[in-house]
């Protein structure tokens, strides 16, 4: 392999990276982002007063609590696994508590794996192995060896490519190349894998070390943030338009600050060095142009020349420039359907009902499409661990739930809605769904053993009728009229 091949990129990579540097680069905020922001005014701006203007630069990162908001809503209550019998294997544990060898909780993974989705657009995750083989499961746990997981950023995934399988119709990733932060490129097919590098000396690329691929496939998810129809894998960032705007403020704050310095105080006029004046031609106009704290006026026209100080405007401009900001930063969170949600208006106006039900239902769409692809990515995830301990049959018993109401609404709400709700509803069927639901909102964490145990016990003593908007603490049933269990005392 040659250094060309070695490094080549696929040509969305290409056409996309730019983008996804800015949106990272937004995120992440702090002076990398001010000086991309920020430009040098070429044409009358000195360099000294430009590298001043960087060293006081600063942002109002919407951008990054924009995601972070997303995130916490899609987040804020644990998803519910049930795995099955998997929950009691030793190595699953292991993985659950430590999932990619840094001491990273499972829950914490996805969590934070899901925000860098939202950053770039999608974000891949590698399900791999050590190569250890030891003879027995004890083995491995006396080695602490176990599937892991790794996460890598578009700007990481250099090349890869997709084949319809003739059988299935199903597109299949057939071909795989990761930049590593070790500077090494490791490579995947489905019948094995292999890791390059450079020679110190000549700079030629390396076999570094390979080995078999005993899944058949490449073991790698792709997470994106919200799909998109033309190429579903690599989405479609949250701070597309938010970025650019957040960009534009840090302009607007750095002019504001400008003005504060150059006319935030009075400025003296004095009588000139020069004799020629501006309009002789013996001088340069920059001379007699531009911000100083110090101007200078013609002797030559008398009373109208007498020193003085020049008066200073500065509240319009800088009034214009907070305005303008703020109605910037009410557009970052509308246009990502967050403006009912914190408090902005345009205008500082009220919404109207409407508006604000239209800004609701638009996050909750959005929220939940990105919970979808959240879970349907882990369960691709669990789905690759237990390939690699030759588990498969495990998996048609793993499910994954995530709640979908979020923190829009009160949570004490929802929960007065399901009470209600099974009051109210003849069909016994709904009254014992809706109390799984409940348990799983309340209690999320719950083992399954006891998980069995309340759904027997919600199949026991769940009642098979009960009078509509009924509040009392009767129910009718075929042998008279009983207490309901709920209400005894």
């Amino acid at each position: 392999m040659n250094k060309e091949d070695l490094e080549k990129k696929h040509a969305l990579y290409k056409e996309n990276i730019e983008e996804w540097n800015f949106y990272t680069l937004t995120y992440d905020g702090g002076m990398p982002f001010i000086e991309y922001a920020l430009y040098r005014y070429s044409t009358r701006e000195s360099t000294a007063n430009w590298e001043d203007r960087k060293r006081n630069g600063y942002s109002f990162n919407y951008a990054q609590s924009i995601v972070d908001l997303f995130n916490f809503y899609l987040t804020e209550t644990p998803a519910v696994r049930d795995v099955g019998e998997l929950s009691e294997d030793p190595q699953w544990k292991m993985f659950t508590k430590d999932c990619d060898l840094k001491n990273t909780n499972f829950n914490i993974f996805t969590n934070e794996v899901q925000k860098l989705s939202s950053v770039t657009g999608s974000i891949g995750i590698l399900v791999n192995k050590p190569t250890f083989q030891g003879r027995t499961i004890k083995d491995e746990l006396d080695q602490g060896v176990y599937p892991y997981v790794s996460p890598y950023s578009l700007a990481n995934i250099y090349d890869w490519t997709f084949q319809r399988n003739e059988m299935t119709h199903r597109m299949e990733l057939q071909y795989l190349k990761l930049y590593e932060e070790d500077g090494t490129y490791l490579m995947w097919w489905p019948k094995k894998w292999e890791r390059w590098g450079f020679k110190e000396r000549t700079k030629t690329p390396e076999l570094l070390s390979t080995g078999i691929n005993p899944l058949n496939e490449i073991p790698f998810v792709w997470m994106p943030n919200m799909k998109k129809m033309q190429n579903v894998y690599l989405g479609v960032s949250d701070i597309v338009d938010v970025s650019r705007i957040v960009c534009s403020i840090v302009r607007n704050l750095s002019c504001g600050e400008e003005i504060l310095k150059l006319a935030g105080f009075p400025m003296m006029r004095v009588p000139m060095e020069k004799g020629g004046g501006p309009d002789s031609g013996d001088d340069d106009a920059s001379e007699f142009t531009g911000p100083r704290v110090v101007h200078e006026f013609d002797p030559s026209v008398g009373e109208a020349g007498k020193p003085d100080w020049m008066p200073t405007e500065i509240y319009e401009p800088i009034q214009a420039i907070l305005e303008w900001v703020d109605r910037k930063s009410s557009e970052c969170y509308r246009v990502s359907h967050l403006d009912g949600i914190h408090g902005q208006r345009v205008s500082n106006e009220s919404q109207s009902g409407l508006a604000l039900r239209y800004s609701f239902q638009q996050l909750f769409s959005k929220l939940s499409k990105k919970s979808e692809n959240m879970t349907e990515s882990e369960l691709q995830i669990i789905r690759l661990w237990l390939k690699w301990q030759n588990k498969d049959e495990l998996f048609k018993n793993v499910e994954v739930i995530r709640n979908k109401e979020f923190a829009i609404d009160d949570l004490a709400v929802a929960l007065d809605n399901a009470f209600t709700s099974m009051r109210n509803m003849v069909s016994k069927t709904y009254r014992i769904r809706m109390q799984e639901k409940v348990q799983k909102h309340t209690l999320p964490d719950l083992n399954k053993e006891d998980r069995d145990k309340i759904a027997e016990e919600t199949e026991k003593y769940t009642p098979d009728t009960i009078p509509l908007h009924d509040d009392s603490a009767r129910y009718e049933t075929g042998g008279g009229t009983k207490i309901r269990p709920a209400d005894q005392t």
